[in-house]
């Protein structure tokens, strides 16, 4: 996800727009309306001990500023809400834009970053099998002193029967005045989706920010989580539930139909950098 890049303090994100897993698939002419949301809890705070609720802030800040400044870039994220809108133009070509809004625990709640996004379907998945593309973003910071972001990378999905695996590696570069990192980033997100009935689907999410890869400093600086994740779809059929299914079946194509699709899910902080419990939601509606 965009990092944000304050001129006196350096808010660590949740990587990848706040628990996102990108899609290999696109549909000529599909529109899709995607919200992403999540609450966080025992969030770094600034003084880096404690969660949101708990610390003295004023033993803190009588320890000095220097070293206020500096644990101040330890700081997360209260809640974030993302709302994104993509267009398939041609059967491998897709663009979208986000507008990105957060709560940092020592800000208030506001717009932090407009994306926009292209995608490029290299390798269609057609049932079982590989699926790849190409995705590249430019997110514009719209909070006064922080830095706009470049990410790219591949999307690269594995499907067997039931279980479906979606890879979403992606580095990551500070644009303009106000970036504080010359180098690249890296961003990871990783799924192991298992459809056990025609509507359900439950797995395993990770994630994770390395913000300078020239500088990558101790793992517990560093942004990791993991989590058990809950699928719904409305309108999933039988197929590959449980290993069954027939992959000879002939798909015939047609107009998009309307699809909505919901998760939530639980990701737990591994790091000292990450809050240590955050609660994702996540709804998508494509017609």
């Amino acid at each position: 996800m965009l990092a944000t890049i304050g001129s006196a303090i350096v808010v660590t994100k949740p990587a990848l727009a706040e628990y996102e897993i990108q899609e290999s698939q696109v549909e000529k002419g599909e529109v899709e309306a995607d919200y992403r949301g999540a609450v966080h809890w025992g969030v770094p705070k600034p003084g880096g001990e404690g969660g949101a609720g708990g610390g003295d802030d004023d033993d803190e800040a009588a320890a000095g500023g220097g070293a206020l400044e500096e644990e101040e870039e330890e700081a997360g994220l209260v809640q974030s809400h993302d709302i994104e809108l993509q267009y398939g133009f041609t059967d491998r070509v897709m663009f979208s834009t986000t507008l990105i809004t957060d709560e940092p625990i020592d800000d208030n709640f506001d717009l932090s970053a407009v994306e926009i996004e292209g995608q490029y379907e290299l390798i269609e998945r057609e049932g079982n099998g590989l699926g790849l593309a190409f995705n590249g973003s430019y997110g514009f910071a719209t909070r006064s002193g922080e830095a706009d972001e470049v990410e790219f990378g591949p999307i690269v999905e594995l499907e067997s029967g039931p279980l479906l695996l979606t890879f979403n590696p992606f580095l990551s570069a500070q644009v303009g005045n106000n970036r504080q990192t010359d180098g690249l980033g890296f961003q990871y997100g990783w799924r192991g989706e298992y459809k056990f009935a025609s509507k359900w689907g439950a797995g395993v999410e990770m994630f994770g920010e390395i913000e300078d890869l020239s500088n990558s400093g101790p793992f517990d600086d560093q942004v990791h989580s993991i989590g058990p994740t809950l699928f719904y779809n409305p309108s999933g059929e039988d197929d590959n539930v449980g290993g069954e299914g027939d992959d000879d079946e002939e798909n015939v194509p047609g107009a998009p139909e309307m699809e909505l699709t919901l998760n939530v899910g639980l990701q737990f902080g591994l790091t000292e950098a990450a809050s240590d419990t955050a609660l994702k939601f996540q709804g998508s509606l494509a017609f």
